[in-house]
């Protein structure tokens, strides 16, 4: 019984300290920024890409070690380009792009979405991921788009844009790659793709790209498509998750439904657009012990997202789980087994197609 209460009170803990960093934040109602004119505040310093301080994580920088992650790491001779979501939230920070030189934000970013999202990708390939000046969360809420959300978000973008541009010329040699990112990062990488790849040359090196936790349309690409096979290559696939509940419109969730109107959805335990009723099919969650929880999972229902319910984790953790409202944070981690296997296998395909 004791053991029991500890594991509550630990759950608890990591819960309350996840939600202090804005990752699991829930509001019923309208949250108010502190803010400033975009064009009277200071930019802060630009990375240039050529020194490993400008990358959370690179190859040549002390390696991920974490216990969850196999030791078959970089077989596969394949590139990963991960970029990570908005952690810059806190609603009193007047500043629109975060600080990359901060190195308790680097920290923060490093062990959240690197470590529960990132290292999905880990086994599949060299993971590169730049830290950037990441727009502040306010520039998703229409009241601060055009007087400043929309500068600091190209200014984001410009970034990623010249880490991939660095990351090309100096370490890629050559190899095949996986596009990756959530959220924001996501949205970015969306339009690198555009930029960069769509209809270029470039893109018979694309092996996948994972677009998590944005809005995609079959409009936004005119040589990429939608990817609805397990091993299919070249493509992208997208997905947003939602908890199946009645009372949805009382939560101000991360993510609208409305704006997701003719999104592409993929189902990422099968990984084609059709539902799955059979915990046996999900590969596995990674919980916030670090431990991954297979058959935990089902797709209810698919519409503009994917509808879950609570996942099947046992006591306390299913309690635990059930108090969340925003699935939105978990779009990796909720499938980030599903994720590491699927990302082995179409390199692995890419390279009996390519040798």
């Amino acid at each position: 019984m004791n053991s029991k209460i500890n594991n509550l009170f630990f759950f608890f803990s990591i819960l309350l300290i996840i939600n202090s960093c804005g990752l699991l934040k829930e509001s019923n109602g309208v949250v108010n920024y502190k803010s400033t004119d975009f064009n009277n505040s200071s930019a802060p310093k630009s990375p240039t890409y050529e020194s490993l301080d400008d990358w959370l994580v690179h190859p040549e920088k002390k390696q991920l070690n974490y216990t969850y992650l196999s030791e078959n790491n970089n077989l596969l001779k394949a590139d990963v380009f991960f970029v990570v979501p908005t952690l810059f939230s806190d609603k009193r920070n007047t500043s629109w792009n975060s600080n990359i030189y901060d190195e308790k934000f680097s920290e923060l970013l490093i062990e959240s979405s690197i470590k529960y999202q990132a290292t999905a990708w880990l086994n599949a390939g060299n993971l590169y991921s730049p830290n950037y000046r990441q727009a502040h969360f306010r520039v998703f809420d229409e009241r601060f788009w055009p007087n400043g959300g929309e500068d600091a978000y190209n200014l984001a973008y410009e970034d990623i844009k010249k880490a991939f541009e660095v990351y090309l010329k100096n370490f890629n040699k050559g190899k095949p790659i996986i596009i990756a990112g959530h959220s924001q990062g996501a949205g970015h990488l969306k339009r690198l793709l555009q930029e960069l790849f769509d209809g270029k040359e470039i893109e018979n090196k694309l092996i996948a790209a994972y677009l998590i936790g944005t809005k995609i349309t079959k409009d936004d690409f005119f040589s990429l498509k939608l990817m609805t096979s397990e091993d299919e290559i070249g493509g992208y696939v997208t997905w947003n998750t939602f908890k199946v509940m009645n009372n949805e419109d009382k939560y101000n969730l991360t993510v609208d439904r409305v704006w997701l109107n003719d999104a592409q959805v993929t189902n990422p335990i099968t990984w084609n657009n059709f539902i799955s009723k059979d915990y046996n099919d999900h590969k596995g969650f990674l919980w916030l012990n670090q431990k991954v929880f297979p058959n935990t999972i089902i797709i209810e229902s698919i519409d503009e997202g994917i509808n879950i319910k609570t996942p099947k984790m046992g006591f306390p953790k299913t309690i635990l789980f059930s108090t969340i409202k925003d699935y939105h944070k978990g779009d990796i981690n909720l499938f980030w087994e599903d994720i590491r296997i699927n990302a082995i296998k179409r390199t692995r395909k890419y390279f009996e197609i390519n040798n």
